[in-house]
């Protein structure tokens, strides 16, 4: 990969820590402003994308207020909050009243405080990671709250550990990592989401808002002219994208082994005009490979463009999925959650708009299961729609609302029975949504096991008999999910 042809993906990751001169390093890599010397494998260590949708409304979500009023606010219940946004996090401290904030990337140990006033990247700058410990304090009140800045992998990595060291609880994370892997529950990020499963901390991430912008399929060289077509027999994929500098990415099957295919990535205007092209060489042998194309679209209008993938190198038929970032892609496909909500180690949450609740369907920009690795996600749907603070009366919404909403329900509920863990108050959360189906119900895809809500803390149980820990724990690495049969 040329050096030269990233663009604004400027920061680069190598398989080695603590190598000299690194902006970040954990115990597994490091994360460089430049390629290190040669002869070092490296490759892009691209920014997490914060999972925000804004739309026109705001109200509440979770019916919350039974369990404060008997006590169960989240006391007790650390909850730590991973974001790449916290400009000017000490303006809300009347809001979100005493935390700790945690650097990830200034240290390994995430130890130092943050300095939110002088965010060190552009994409920093914004508040989204407040908003999302705004809706955690709003829930949960009585919760140990911490607010943990992690800007790429290698940052993820380190809060990982630090949250297990920590005795975390609950990791709430609105954000999504692209180009790491397939999005198939393989890879560096949800490696490190069964890191977290494995010492105790639960992952609460979001589903992300990708359901238009995705295309997955298997693409063949049916005639042999060099082009992977498409399931309707053309060698393009129509995407509709707004006018200006757009991002489309292209990845397929190839992250065991990269470099036996080679493909590039050529966009066209409606006139047959270049508007983007992407050519990155996966050579096995060389640095930074991997089964990946960007191209940036300049699109003089808004309009459709069209995709056509070209075979430089190998075989085919191949798996290949295409994220048309800000767009919309034709025939868009289920499998658009990235990582790490396509790890089955996460509690992976959908979105449903407030104002009506219980009768709305799933947002329509929600990203929808199964994954490209075939797991049953997202595991439930929260509320979007919040009012914070931050985002003000237009509301706070998208995957990255109802995550925090999702996170703190299951604080509320630890909080009221000490001891229960937060798998299994996920779990519970999970058995008893406000969507009423059979014992053994398949999953649903936008709304996994359906709609969270806490039910009334002065029943005997959700079902009205028996104790609530007798619920069944759910499965959640398997396509069908064990849920009480009296569930609302």
């Amino acid at each position: 990969m040329d050096y030269e042809d990233l663009g604004h993906y400027d920061r680069v990751r190598v398989e080695l820590a603590d190598y000299p001169g690194a902006l970040a390093t954990s115990a597994y890599g490091s994360t460089l402003a430049a390629p290190p010397s040669p002869g070092i494998p490296w490759r892009v260590d691209e920014a997490p994308v914060v999972d925000e949708y804004v739309a026109t409304e705001a109200v509440e979500a979770l019916a919350v207020k039974p369990w404060h009023a008997v006590g169960a606010d989240g006391s007790g219940v650390r909850v730590a909050v991973f974001d790449v946004q916290w400009f000017n996090a000490a303006v809300a401290i009347e809001e979100l009243g005493e935390v700790s904030t945690q650097d990830c990337e200034a240290h390994r140990s995430c130890e130092p405080a943050m300095d939110t006033l002088r965010p060190r990247y552009s994409w920093e700058e914004g508040n989204h990671g407040v908003a999302c410990a705004e809706v955690i304090r709003d829930l949960a009140p009585g919760a140990e709250l911490f607010l943990v800045r992690v800007n790429g992998l290698t940052t993820f990595e380190n809060a990982v550990d630090w949250a297990i060291r920590e005795d975390i609880d609950v990791a709430s994370m609105s954000m999504s990592f692209f180009n790491n892997s397939f999005h198939d529950g393989t890879g560096p990020l949800n490696d490190a989401a069964a890191r977290l499963a494995g010492g105790g901390v639960l992952l609460v991430n979001s589903a992300g808002n990708y359901r238009y912008e995705h295309w997955l399929g298997t693409l063949d060289d049916t005639d042999r002219d060099g082009d992977l077509d498409f399931d309707w027999g053309s060698s393009y994929l129509p995407v509709y994208l707004g006018a200006g500098s757009q991002s489309l990415q292209l990845s397929w099957d190839e992250w065991s082994a990269c470099g036996e295919t080679d493909l590039d990535a050529i966009v066209y205007d409606k006139d047959g005009d270049v508007v983007g092209e992407a050519s990155a060489t996966q050579d096995p042998d060389g640095d930074g490979c991997a089964p990946v194309e960007r191209v940036t679209v300049h699109a003089e209008d808004e309009d459709w463009y069209y995709l056509r993938v070209v075979r430089s190198r190998g075989g085919s038929p191949l798996r290949v999925g295409v994220y048309a970032r800000g767009g919309t892609a034709y025939d868009w496909q289920p499998g658009s959650l990235a990582d790490p909500a396509s790890s089955p180690a996460a509690f992976t949450v959908g979105a449903v708009r407030a104002d009506g609740y219980a009768h709305n369907n799933a947002e329509s920009f929600s990203s929808r299961g199964p994954t490209r690795g075939g797991f049953d996600k997202p595991d439930i749907a929260g509320p979007d729609g919040l009012s914070t603070r931050t985002y003000g009366p237009v509301g706070f919404y998208g995957t990255s609302a109802s995550t925090p909403a999702v996170a703190a329900a299951i604080a509320v509920r630890m909080s009221e029975e000490p001891g229960l863990s937060a798998r299994e108050a996920a779990d519970q959360l999970a058995a008893n949504t406000l969507d009423a189906r059979p014992t053994w119900a398949s999953w649903d895809g936008a709304l996994g096991a359906g709609r969270a809500r806490l039910w009334d803390p002065s029943a005997e149980s959700p079902c009205g008999g028996g104790a609530v820990a007798a619920v069944a724990p759910l499965l959640w690495w398997g396509r069908f999910r064990r849920r009480d049969a009296c569930s609302r």
